[in-house]
């Protein structure tokens, strides 16, 4: 069989087959070269406490679970985030066993299946070749390429919830079948549900598509509410069941001070924004050590796409104007138009959003900027222009397309050099996971006194005894009472020191043990693989009581 005897949807699986390859083959032999993120083991350990329950981990307070077969099984991780990437976690850890490469692999998975369906549906709308281009610009994307690895916020899972309610949803008007197209809008809502339950912000995507299609095609709207109310209302229905455990809490997330709270102006969410588009966003990061703050300032190596992307909005912009303007539209018209507008809706709608400024908000439109720029080239690959200016419109097409791909994949190359360099810096230091084997095999009693230790450390490990002091010791002192703990030579402190200390508190710590005898206490710097101290951890060689009222005291 020919690939001219494949049919559209078979032409776009057998390209995401070549594209997931070659990820997955790039990906797959370093994916253990960078440390465990905290936010990646936080969202895997609930899926872990679930297949290994004797194992079960201690979580932040946010945390909800309910039991299911004598086991714990994860339901919210906070007032605005559901535990659907916990959940889908759990059938690979039960099958490979819990690690950061199982997840991380499984992690990648999700996000190329999800690329799949996008790309389905974008040939349904467009084509074949728009929808097999904006796979290849996707699938070479640093973003996509390193978030859908090394995940801290459910980025792929909303790409999935979004990817298959949307192609269910355009199957389902598409079908002249009755049952099977109750059945997919039924399926198409319920996949929506599932991405405002994993994660609320995700009803602002919908909200923008629907503005947009609402302000671009009112007569299709108008059509689908009197023609095919029932299918309306069956996909709204199984939307409103799946998301029901997140509009639930719905007063906890407003009524949070600190889940609202204003953490950056809408300059700092645009810095996210571009640092996403231009692919530098995740070099930042390992420059950093995870850092968010600083990441935007560091200097940074990018790619071509944001240039491209801007003419291709002005491109398509201006041919749809001259088709309005002529009432000559087509039905690929009006989708262009709802993709644009849709586009630019959610990306304002991310940058006037408070809270929104880490990178997996501004990747709530991703794939609609990549699908805009292989609209457009295909648009030009097919201008209707005279012989002799066909050939200098395609040769510039496929010049800038390849600029943008060799710009892309540079980047992968060299943010991939860096991590093998250092191993990940600060709070992505892969120092973590050889303390984590020293601590286990030994049964050590750790302490985490900052944010970064403990929800690694429960998933790299499986005898070593943990606490988190951070969520505690606010609470205690609140209560007018010193936090306390007993130990002996057995219990390991972790801690930073500036620049990664988040809580303030392995500043006091270092300089109050330093204070004892060297033969008293045992301060270990630890390292990352190019030399830099990523964390500290500390032995007091006797057994002590430590009490923190604001500075610590040893007895």
């Amino acid at each position: 069989m020919s690939w001219l005897d494949l049919g559209p949807g078979a032409r776009i699986a057998a390209c995401w087959v070549l594209l997931a390859t070659v990820v997955l083959a790039s990906a797959i032999p370093r994916m253990d070269r960078l440390g465990l993120y905290y936010d990646e083991a936080f969202l895997a350990q609930q899926a872990r406490d679930f297949v290994e329950p004797e194992r079960a981990g201690t979580h932040a307070g946010s945390v909800r679970t309910t039991w299911l077969m004598g086991r714990p099984f994860p339901l919210r991780n906070a007032a605005y985030l559901g535990s659907l990437k916990s959940q889908l976690l759990i059938p690979p850890l039960a099958i490979f066993g819990s690690s950061a490469e199982v997840v991380r692999i499984a992690t990648l998975v999700t996000g190329l299946f999800a690329l799949l369906l996008a790309m389905w549906t974008a040939g349904r709308f467009f084509g074949h070749w728009p929808a097999m281009l904006t796979g290849l610009l996707v699938a070479s994307d640093p973003s996509f390429y390193f978030l859908a690895q090394f995940e801290w916020g459910p980025f792929t899972t909303n790409l999935l919830c979004r990817s298959a309610g949307m192609l269910l949803l355009v199957i389902a008007w598409q079908s002249a079948h009755p049952r099977r197209a109750l059945l997919a809008a039924i399926s198409g809502g319920a996949a929506l549900g599932l991405g405002i339950f994993s994660r609320a912000d995700f009803a602002i995507i919908l909200a923008s598509v629907g503005i947009a299609l609402v302000l671009v095609r009112p007569g299709l709207v108008a059509l689908a509410l009197r023609e095919r109310r029932g299918l309306v209302l069956a996909s709204l229905a199984a939307l409103l069941v799946a998301a029901s455990s997140m509009i639930g809490s719905a007063f906890d997330l407003f009524g949070s001070s600190g889940i609202m709270a204003e953490r950056g102006g809408w300059e700092t969410r645009a810095s996210v924004l571009f640092s996403v588009i231009d692919g530098s966003h995740f070099y930042r990061l390992m420059q950093t050590g995870g850092r968010f703050d600083e990441a935007l300032e560091v200097a940074a190596i990018s790619t071509l796409f944001g240039w491209v992307l801007a003419l291709a909005c002005i491109v398509l912009s201006a041919y749809l104007v001259s088709r309005w303007r002529s009432a000559s539209t087509s039905h690929r018209d009006a989708a262009l138009g709802v993709l644009l507008l849709s586009a630019a809706l959610l990306s304002l709608a991310m940058l006037a959003m408070p809270g929104a400024v880490r990178a997996h908000h501004q990747l709530n439109t991703l794939p609609l900027l990549h699908l805009i720029v292989a609209c457009a080239a295909t648009w030009a690959w097919r201008w209707p222009t005279a012989p002799s200016l066909r050939s200098a419109v395609r040769a510039g097409v496929v010049l800038l397309l390849a600029a943008v791909l060799v710009s892309q994949i540079r980047v992968i190359v060299l943010t991939q050099e860096l991590i093998d360099e250092t191993g990940g810096k600060g709070r992505w230091t892969r120092a973590l996971h050889d303390l984590a084997d020293e601590v286990d095999s030994q049964g050590t009693r750790v302490v985490s006194l900052d944010w970064g230790f403990h929800e690694p450390m429960q998933l790299l490990t499986d005898h070593a005894e943990l606490l988190e002091a951070i969520w505690t010791i606010p609470r205690v002192l609140g209560r007018g009472q010193p936090w306390v703990i007993t130990g002996d030579a057995r219990s390991v402190y972790l801690v930073h020191d500036a620049p990664y200390d988040l809580f303030g508190l392995g500043p006091l710590f270092l300089a109050r043990m330093r204070e004892e005898e060297p033969e008293a206490v045992e301060i270990r710097t630890h390292r990352d693989a190019s030399g830099e101290v990523a964390f500290y951890s500390v032995r007091v060689l006797r057994p002590h009581r430590l009490a923190y009222t604001g500075r610590f005291v040893l007895d």
